[in-house]
């Protein structure tokens, strides 16, 4: 009984760890939803058409209950909330072993994190 006390935080835990979230910070507002499959991802060192800035998007996920295709979906679908048709990832980290090694002993860390910027392409 006492290791199941022990083991339900963790699986809470990993529960509210597993998926991927994203922050924003919004340059435009008002512009109709994209629908995620039609929002194109570029990367940094892509030739991205002409386009304006629409937010600037984090996304986080914990390395064990996610994959880069998660993160890049969710950002796809954030964007088009938003109304961008584009994402430019800029940045995309995985946790060191250090960081991997935390977060199996303390429950802590231990995130997949990347950067983008949503943008409207005329």
């Amino acid at each position: 009984m006492k290791r199941l006390f022990v083991l339900l935080p963790c699986l809470a835990l990993l529960a509210l760890t597993g998926c991927v979230t994203v922050s924003e910070s919004v340059l435009m507002h008002g512009l109709p939803p994209v629908h995620p499959d039609n929002v194109v991802i570029y990367f940094a060192d892509d030739e991205v058409p002409e386009h304006k800035r629409v937010a600037v998007l984090v996304g986080r996920g914990h390395y064990a209950a996610t994959t880069e295709g998660k993160m890049y979906d969710k950002l796809r679908e954030e964007a088009g909330k938003l109304g961008a048709n584009g994402v430019i990832v800029e940045e995309f980290r995985e946790p060191s072993g250090t960081g991997k090694v935390v977060s199996a002993v303390l429950g802590v860390g231990g995130n997949r994190k990347g950067q983008a910027m949503a943008i409207l392409v005329e």
